[in-house]
């Protein structure tokens, strides 16, 4: 076979190219950290990537819904603590008043309960993001006197938050239930009828009412230990979340990331290489007096 000089120029260039892709690829792995850069590299390394990567969204997705529903929640048990030291200083009251009083003092003690009901009125109707804390779904209010009539104004909504990729919760609390809306006996009915009782100085009908505060205070004593349940839930799925998480970076790490030390060490031989390549062009193709001939 014939060699020409325009052959072998050729085929000493395309050497030259191929040590040139080398050397840059050595570089670009070097500098980005990456083993691969496109999927045409390693197809079977990409996919792996893309794959774990999606399962860290997904947990990531998670760990803001739990967040989200550790803040509702929190905010709950706040309003619902709050609630809870409203109705017992409603019970002190009711207690002073189931004694003898003179009227200044029963009307008094009759106007603070009557502000404890409107306290309550507007704790229960407290929202988060558009959406009222114990109104369900609803973007209203819970409860309002509605022609004289105390009523819950929400709907039976629940709202429901993924805080892991198998786990779902329940983050709010209906008023109709804590509130007494569904057993007949709401927090705000209780606290007028006392009110009421105490004006009228009938201390045994206050006597009497103390019972209805003692099981509107149980109703929102439940629904605090429902709130802390669901909030020991979800500080497990976080730690649970952070863990699976930590596991999937380290994953990707192990497909993607390159080892440093052996990066350098490529990027030294690529480029002993490439000058050997030159050198050699250097000496094999020299001019003549024909490459300044026309």
């Amino acid at each position: 076979m014939r060699i020409t000089t325009q052959t072998m120029v050729s085929q000493t260039l395309n050497r030259l190219q191929s040590r040139l892709a080398s050397f840059d690829r050595a570089q670009n792995q070097l500098s980005s950290g990456k083993i691969f850069l496109n999927a045409s590299e390693d197809v079977s390394g990409m996919n792996t990537a893309l794959g774990l990567r999606s399962e860290r969204r997904s947990v990531e997705q998670a760990n803001r819904n739990a967040n989200d529903a550790s803040t509702r929640i929190n905010l709950a048990d706040s309003k619902l603590q709050a609630m809870l030291s409203t109705m017992r200083r409603a019970r002190d009251l009711a207690i002073r008043g189931a004694s003898t009083l003179q009227p200044s003092e029963r009307n008094a003690i009759s106007e603070e309960i009557t502000s404890i009901r409107d306290e309550m009125v507007e704790l229960s109707n407290n929202s988060f993001l558009g959406h009222g804390l114990f109104a369900g779904t609803a973007a209203g209010d819970a409860v309002a006197d509605v022609a004289g009539t105390w009523t819950y104004t929400g709907d039976d909504g629940i709202l429901q938050r993924r805080i892991s990729t198998t786990e779902t919760i329940s983050v709010n609390l209906l008023g109709s239930d804590i509130l007494g809306f569904d057993d007949g006996e709401t927090a705000f009915d209780v606290l007028d009828q006392l009110a009421t009782d105490v004006t009228a100085g009938n201390t045994t009908a206050v006597s009497n009412g103390l019972d209805a505060i003692d099981r509107v205070t149980g109703r929102i004593e439940t629904g605090l230990a429902r709130l802390g349940a669901a909030g020991n839930r979800i500080e497990v799925a976080l730690g649970r979340n952070l863990e699976i998480d930590e596991t999937l970076q380290r994953q990707v790490s192990q497909v993607e990331d390159v080892d440093i030390a052996e990066a350098i060490m490529k990027v030294n031989t690529e480029e002993i290489a490439l000058q050997t390549t030159l050198g050699a062009i250097g000496r094999a193709i020299q001019p003549s007096l024909l490459n300044f001939l026309r």
